[in-house]
């Protein structure tokens, strides 16, 4: 039929008809109208008004309603960008990674940031991101030769890497969320000044570039890039932290910087909450939250292999590394197989630079960079220790080939100063390094949290080794050194999270501004307290269980432990909204501290309930059981495109089973083979795993229905069990 619409002289009816459907909702095949393209990527109801829809006026987008006659065909794609075809023939590393769904560079229009006006430039508005007026139209790299070593770099890395860097395009929207985090506490490895010096040079010099995404100026920039990270880094000992940042930035920028970058605006992501208002300037382009930060790690993992192709090694690259293994775990799980290989990886280039050997300054090395180079070790070798806890396996770095130096508890913009102001710093610090004016700055839980670390060396020797010999005894020797530490610690690690979470005057600081608002100071020093006292309650919980495995004593001395771990992750819990910015630590805190303990009391009940022998004065019955339904409801609180909600569905799942086994009415007593009730005297009934993954899987697995359980344990990875009680 044909269109009853008026035709333009200059235009033919094809394109009236074009016309006629991109103002007006056509029906799909099933009856119902098609929605406008505002509305339908952002996945909202749309009440298909013509010619501008409800929704978008209100949005004041009427500009941008139209209803597309076939919204899902995609045109066919010039460029098809990184795909395993183009990394597998170069580099087998980078074929694992699979395709990077960037969008087209040539695709500007749906941008999130567009380019100044030259009235902003002229006018020269003051801003953190203003772009230099001074770029060439085709930008030139410098003439300078690669490494003889190293082969000729190919076009198609240049293509990839162009790709990478339209990411940055969206640089403005990211240091938003950098802005967000760092009014809350220091950088995660990196300092928190040198990073805001990256992206400030990166925007200043590149800004015009990436806003265009000319693909023959992103192809320039990013062979200017593979130059320089294929350069070794120049340091000397008096260089400062301000002459080190610009170094790696601006034109001599690096995949490095490149990579913390997307890689810490990912974690940042990962830490916030999916209806936080962030969100809405990139929920267009990335949908949501977990689709935007796993955009961030694929962008990232493809910057690592660049590296990995340079053959990089220096401090930035490890900052980097370590910043993406935790951005690994937060998206697939500390379980993942990917974690585990990505923690060898951060120990195995700690070793290369020969971080673990200690780290002073010198010749070669200035202050802030040997305090930095601590930073990374220390939080290297408490990671290991933890993912060795978890997973029941052998550390990579142990202390007996490492010089263990912590570094000074001092705030990024501390270490960052120079001079005169770097002096009166260091006169608040005691002898052992603490400082004495009551802040929780990120260093100070990262100087508990490895201290502790230390120790679960020692807690994994025991648990893992082969000598039954003098177990008592080298238990009893980090239960001394275990106290020595927590009575050395300064009086502002002291307090507990219940304290400062009820306490509304609290004087803890955490080094920021003043200017800073007082509720977020205190999510930043609960959340601090809180981390600090469930790892230092989880040392002296594998230590005990370690013990209890080992020396097949009761489990008395461990129940109370796991009640106090159990309670501090309810109490994160129930303060979930006041920690709205930290969600990822939360989750963090169900899957790796509340699970085991959760796990242990819930066993213990069962026992007592199939025994009758009850012990209210260690193990309150009915408080345990609500505390176990709490926590229960919390993990199903965690939804799929959380790291660890594999763990926690699993968790969720084996608790849920062995409380309504409890719940059930009048359980039948287990009776041996002789037909007599069972006395439990074998601790191996509830341990018959040593690792909390594999206790995770035994807590799933078991019939807890059938009284078996009890007298056939099953085999436990600390060492024969003996036979059950007959």
């Amino acid at each position: 039929m044909a269109s009853t619409m008026p035709v333009m002289a200059d235009e033919s009816p094809a394109d009236s008809t074009a016309q006629v459907q991109s103002v007006t909702p056509s029906y799909r095949r099933n009856g119902k109208l098609f929605s406008c393209e505002p509305c339908r990527r952002g996945k909202l109801r749309c009440d298909h008004n013509s010619p501008v829809c409800g929704r978008c006026a209100r949005r004041g987008k009427a500009d941008q309603c139209i209803y597309h006659p076939a919204p899902l065909t995609k045109p066919r794609a010039e460029n098809p960008g990184l795909g395993p075809h183009r990394t597998a023939a170069s580099n087998p590393r980078l074929s694992t990674i699979g395709p990077y769904p960037t969008p087209s560079i040539e695709n500007k229009q749906n941008g999130l940031v567009s380019p100044p006006s030259s009235t902003d430039t002229q006018q020269g508005k003051h801003s953190a991101f203003r772009i230099s007026t001074s770029q060439p139209v085709i930008l030139q790299t410098p003439d300078v030769e690669d490494p003889p070593d190293l082969p000729s770099l190919p076009a198609d890395k240049i293509q990839q890497g162009a790709e990478v860097l339209s990411m940055l395009r969206d640089l403005p929207v990211y240091r938003k969320f950098t802005q967000r985090w760092f009014e809350l506490c220091d950088g995660i490895v990196v300092l928190q000044p040198v990073f805001r010096i990256w992206i400030d040079e990166l925007w200043n010099e590149f800004g015009r570039i990436l806003a265009e995404g000319n693909p023959e100026q992103m192809r320039s920039l990013s062979e200017l890039v593979w130059r320089n990270t294929r350069r070794p880094m120049r340091i000397h000992g008096s260089m400062t932290a301000r002459e080190w940042a610009k170094s790696a930035s601006g034109r001599n920028l690096r995949w490095e910087v490149v990579g913390v970058v997307l890689s810490l605006v990912g974690l940042i992501a990962v830490n916030l909450s999916n209806w936080d208002t962030i969100f809405d300037s990139i929920r267009e382009r990335y949908v949501d939250r977990a689709t935007f930060a796993e955009r961030m790690r694929k962008a990232s993992e493809y910057c690592l292999c660049f590296c990995y192709e340079s053959e990089v090694l220096n401090d930035i690259y490890v900052c980097f590394m370590f910043e993406d293994l935790v951005l690994v775990e937060c998206l697939k799980g500390d379980a993942h197989y990917a974690a585990w290989q990505r923690t060898g990886e951060v120990c195995d280039a700690i070793v290369a630079m020969g971080l673990h050997q200690g780290n002073r300054p010198g010749p070669e090395c200035p202050f802030f960079l040997a305090e930095l180079r601590k930073k990374i070790f220390v939080s290297a070798y408490g990671h290991d220790k933890v993912v060795a806890t978890f997973l029941g396996r052998p550390p990579r770095l142990s202390h007996r080939y490492c010089k263990m130096e912590y570094p000074l508890d001092l705030s990024d913009d501390q270490l960052f100063s120079e001079g005169a102001e770097l002096e009166a710093a260091l006169l608040t610090l005691d002898r052992n390094g603490w400082n004495t004016q009551g802040c929780l700055n990120r260093t100070t839980w990262l100087r508990v949290w490895s201290q502790h670390c230390r120790l679960r060396e020692d807690i994994l020797e025991i648990a893992l080794g082969s000598d039954d010999e003098d177990i008592e005894r080298r238990g009893q020797e980090v239960r001394q050194k275990m106290d020595h530490l927590h009575s050395s610690g300064p009086a502002h690690i002291q307090i507990t999270p219940e304290q400062i979470l009820s306490d509304t005057s609290s004087p803890l600081g955490i080094g920021l501004p003043l200017k800073q608002k007082k509720e977020a100071m205190r999510q930043v020093n609960a959340m601090f307290v809180l981390c600090i006292h469930t790892g230092i309650i989880h040392t002296e919980f594998l230590l005990q269980r370690a013990l209890t495995i080992r020396t097949r004593t009761d489990t008395k001395k461990l129940i109370p432990i796991a009640r106090r771990m159990l309670k501090l992750v309810l109490l994160a819990q129930s303060r979930r909204d006041f920690f709205r910015d930290f969600q990822g630590d939360i989750i963090y805190l169900l899957a790796l501290h509340g699970l085991p303990a959760a796990g242990v009391l819930a066993v213990e009940l069962l026992i007592e309930s199939q025994t009758r022998q009850y012990a209210p004065e260690v193990l309150p019955r009915s408080e345990t059981i609500q505390d176990l339904s709490v926590f229960i409801s919390a993990l199903g609180s965690v939804g799929p495109g959380e790291g660890n909600y594999s763990i926690c569905k699993q968790g969720r799942k084996a608790l849920a089973r062995v409380l309504d086994q409890i719940l059930s009415p009048n359980p039948p007593p287990p009776v041996s083979t002789s037909g007599e009730q069972l006395i439990l005297d074998d601790s191996s009934v509830l341990f018959p795993i040593g690792n909390d993954a594999d206790f995770l899987s035994w807590l799933e697995n078991v019939e807890w229905d059938k009284n078996n359980w009890i007298d056939q344990p099953a085999p436990s990875m600390a060492g024969p069990t003996e036979p059950p009680v007959q």
